[in-house]
């Protein structure tokens, strides 16, 4: 963003501006254009990590509060600070010369946060794709980062999953005047939350990854009231926009939509197509994903640096946003073959003592991500053990307990595993419904799975995969166990 006269006044009148320790006026012209020559400034929420000319936004948590590291962000040389008015005196106390900042006076800060954000997202006159779903929502954004910088556009994309209210409102603000495509992930887990994230983000290409048994206890018992709450993605569309699904689900692809919809999947029906998807080994001994690409009109073999068949969905999906972008079907190509994958989504790692691989899927569970983690984990081709970690998979609402014994009976009828260790309560369900074949080891927590797995890596070349919610942290377990 740029802290122009225009953009403060415009996104926050009732606002109270000081710097040097005085009210700046309207008049102040020197000042003012001192602030809008400094061009492009970054938003930061952390003292900690605050950097010399970045604005810091003094927020409230339920166990923080923000302004009370004023003093240390404008030391570390903020520029400016964003602060509520009943929290004045964090200014007035500061020394003289600590006072050279700009101070932004509000009500409420989070409030006023939104409202900048909205006024720079009025501002962007780029395509803005927004990105949501129950799975796959950080890897498609991160394979259309690729396509993109592979074809040469400069492009803004979010980072980490700041995907709430909090998170697209940052990313709006620290969008460079430099960027042609903002590209933002939307994520929500209560109803209503979509309608707010749309009104800040105003996507004009929307995805929808695919729809899922997650976040139940806050959108809805039912997949329809989870596809529903999505489809707020569309909320605003006009003629102008587009909107892309996942035409494999029919919860997506039947829906009537008043607006230009595309779809991908494996289905011949859908305009991005995936035919042939097969697990391929590289010469250095990893996995790979294979398909045959078919682009509106193109096609061409592809070839993912994963062996989570899954994926094939998100880089569709990519590429299918990609096409309305204006980008070529060869940087669409070479996009998705240099995409190198995300942290903690399917994360190919060496065991330490030279025991094996394991793949890190433990950022989240739904029951569809966990059958699907399942089922490219059986398809790969080893010559130790196949070893899940499976915890338990949070925020299932009132149908937990069945979907839990889903996964015992799908276990049972699609895979191949030669032990399996259950982490926490919930996964009490899979182990009533596992066959006798499947050997099966409870654990309470991630240290008693750490010790249960150390017990069992006893052979070279074991395949493990770990997966669970993430408030179950077996993220930690991994962290112990890999290089």
């Amino acid at each position: 963003m740029k802290l122009t006269k225009d953009f403060l006044t415009t996104a926050l009148p009732q606002a109270a501006v000081y710097q040097n320790g005085s009210l700046l006026q309207p008049t102040d012209e020197a000042a003012w254009q001192a602030l809008a020559d400094r061009g492009d400034i970054m938003v930061s929420i952390d003292s900690r990590t605050i950097q010399p000319g970045e604005f810091f936004v003094a927020l409230k948590g339920p166990s923080f509060d923000g302004h009370d590291f004023i003093r240390g962000a404008v030391e570390r040389g903020a520029i400016g600070v964003l602060m509520g008015r009943d929290r004045l005196a964090a200014m007035t106390s500061l020394p003289a010369d600590l006072q050279r900042a700009l101070f932004v006076v509000v009500d409420d800060t989070l409030a006023a946060f939104v409202a900048l954000a909205k006024v720079r997202r009025q501002q962007f006159t780029g395509p803005v794709v927004a990105i949501t779903g129950s799975v796959g929502k950080t890897s498609t954004r991160e394979m259309l980062r690729t396509i993109l910088a592979t074809a040469g556009v400069p492009a803004y994309t979010s980072i980490k999953t700041y995907n709430n209210v909090f998170g697209v409102s940052y990313s709006l603000l620290c969008i460079p005047s430099t960027a042609k495509v903002a590209v933002l992930e939307v994520g929500i887990s209560e109803k209503g939350e979509m309608a707010q994230l749309v009104d800040i983000v105003r996507p004009s290409i929307g995805i929808i990854t695919n729809v899922a048994h997650a976040h139940l206890e806050g959108l809805g018992n039912s997949l329809a009231c989870v596809a529903y709450e999505k489809r707020q993605l569309f909320s605003h569309f006009t003629t102008a926009n587009v909107g892309i699904v996942c035409g494999d689900q029919a919860i997506l692809n039947t829906v009537s939509y008043s607006h230009p919809v595309a779809r991908f999947g494996l289905k011949t029906k859908n305009q991005v197509q995936a035919r042939k998807v097969a697990v391929i080994n590289d010469e250095d001994g990893g996995y790979k994903t294979s398909f045959t690409l078919k682009w509106y009109g193109h096609k061409a073999s592809v070839v993912l640096a994963t062996s989570h068949t899954a994926m094939v969905m998100n880089a569709l999906a990519a590429a299918t946003a990609a096409y309305f972008l204006s980008v070529s079907f060869e940087a669409v190509v070479d996009g998705l073959q240099a995409y190198r994958g995300f942290e903690r989504r399917f994360e190919m790692k060496k065991i330490r003592g030279n025991r094996g691989i394991l793949l890190n899927d433990c950022y989240n569970a739904n029951p569809e991500s966990m059958k699907a983690a399942l089922t490219a984990f059986g398809k790969l081709e080893t010559t130790g053990p196949k070893i899940a970690v499976i915890g338990d998979m949070l925020e299932l609402g009132a149908r937990e307990a069945y979907w839990h014994r889903q996964i015992g009976r799908f276990i049972g009828k699609n895979s191949a595993l030669n032990s399996l260790i259950l982490v926490g309560e919930r996964t009490k369900g899979i182990a009533k419904t596992l066959p006798r074949t499947v050997t099966a080891h409870w654990v309470k927590d991630w240290q008693e799975a750490r010790v249960a797995l150390e017990g069992l890596l006893t052979a070279s070349e074991a395949a493990v995969l770990v997966k669970a919610s993430r408030g179950v942290h077996l993220d930690l377990m991994v962290k112990e166990i890999v290089e």
